[in-house]
């Protein structure tokens, strides 16, 4: 029995993912321009940008645009002490294709694709224990995002759209039986498979004012490796799921008023967020029914074996942004940009064992964008950089909570996290 599970464990961590793909967008926005107004998009995104913030904005676009780019973020995050977390380097792409119709349907139709793609990760699923002090936000930045999208016209000023958000989930199985000679081996196989969330956005424009509206579906990065035993004459060993939900976006309904011609241009929303759906990060290593010699379900024994929720909450994040344009010559146009958001923290403060923290987040972003030429083709440059402020919170253990828990008696979380990046974009 020692021997098989000892076998089982090897073969699950030779298997388990290291990375998961997901989206990091809720935490640092997509596109500078976006991250550089608080990330804010729902009724003034532009280009590649609106694929997420708002699908529909992408029938506004009227030239062809490739935009590749480079973001990166810094962790400080302490509950404590200092937890460590990598930093973040990664590319984006972004394109936008305008669909060439004619009569009724001219400039009224566009494409769009947006990429982002950690430099060093493809999948990541790291599921620590419960107890061990640990911030899910740093993780969910470290990950791929994929988001494709289509923006109709429909005139007199509504614009709808649609799309989808990818990722990848891993299912794998580790099979640990004797062969032929009695000589205990493993099998291992792995799959990775597509998850997506929906993404539906539409906008009505009036003058200088536009309001827009977004529903991002829920996108879950799961992963699911089997271990099955046989063949070891009496020992019987039931099958073990080595699971977890590596990142996890909620359902989500944006609302945003944006100010969207002159020099000044205006931008505010919030964003209502279904955290209260989201299971938590470890899922059940053995699953019911469990049965017994005669094939009975044996229930009682499968409830201890459930974790236990993590009491997340909805939330309602705030945002607004704005932006400065100038225009010194006429082949030359200079934006300045700033903003600021609040997301407030899901979680529950720590009071049991578990150490799974968060907290609220108070976020300054500022930004520059530079667009050279006339006509097309034009080159554009964007810059932006956001500070995270991680509100400090104080997380106070029950009495039956061991001394030996490392947030034992009490223990305050806080943090920051710096985010910048840079993007080159032509029109043609």
């Amino acid at each position: 029995m020692i021997l098989a599970a000892a076998l089982a464990l090897g073969a699950a961590l030779g298997t388990a993912p290291r990375r998961a793909l997901a989206s990091p967008e809720d935490i640092l926005g997509f596109g500078p321009r976006s991250s550089a107004m608080g990330q804010t998009g729902a009724a003034d995104a532009e280009g590649y940008e609106a694929v997420y913030s708002n699908p529909a904005l992408l029938s506004r676009a009227r030239a062809r645009q490739l935009t590749v780019g480079y973001v990166g973020a810094a962790f400080d995050l302490r509950a404590g002490s200092r937890l460590s977390y990598d930093a973040l380097h990664g590319s984006v792409i972004g394109a936008t294709l305008p669909i060439p119709f004619g009569g009724v349907l001219k400039d009224r139709i566009a494409l769009g694709l947006g990429f982002f793609t950690p430099f060093e990760r493809v999948v990541r699923g790291r599921i620590l224990y419960p107890e061990t002090p640990q911030f899910l936000l740093a993780d969910r930045t470290q990950s791929v995002a994929v988001q494709a999208g289509i923006g109709v016209d429909l005139g007199h000023g509504f614009r709808v759209g649609g799309g989808f958000a990818a990722l990848a989930a891993l299912s794998g199985s580790v099979l640990v039986a004797t062969d032929a000679t009695g000589r205990i081996g493993t099998v291992v196989e792995d799959t990775l498979v597509a998850s997506y969330g929906p993404i539906v956005g539409a906008s009505w424009e009036r003058g200088n004012n536009r309001v827009g509206a977004t529903f991002r579906g829920e996108l879950v990065g799961r992963f699911n490796v089997v271990i099955t035993v046989r063949d070891l004459g009496d020992i019987v060993v039931p099958p073990l799921n080595i699971s977890g939900v590596a990142q996890y976006d909620p359902h989500q309904l944006a609302l945003e008023y944006a100010r969207t011609q002159g020099p000044y241009r205006l931008a505010a929303g919030a964003t209502y967020k279904r955290w209260s759906a989201y299971p938590g990060p470890p899922e059940a290593t053995v699953r019911c029914p469990l049965q017994d010699a005669t094939g009975q379900p044996i229930l009682e024994r499968c409830a201890a074996l459930v974790p236990e929720s993590p009491g997340y909450s909805d939330t309602l994040s705030l945002r607004v942004g704005a932006e400065r344009a100038f225009t010194p010559t006429p082949v030359l146009a200079l934006a300045a940009r700033a903003g600021l958001l609040f997301d407030p923290s899901p979680a529950p403060a720590q009071t049991k064992a578990p150490n799974l923290f968060d907290n609220h987040r108070l976020a300054l972003t500022l930004g520059y964008g530079v667009d050279i030429g006339r006509g097309v083709p034009r080159v554009s440059l964007d810059f932006f950089q956001q500070t995270h402020w991680l509100i400090p919170r104080t997380h106070q253990k029950e009495a039956s909570v061991p001394a030996s828990n490392r947030g034992a008696p009490s223990v305050q979380s806080s943090g920051v996290i710096l985010a910048w990046g840079a993007a080159l974009g032509v029109k043609f």
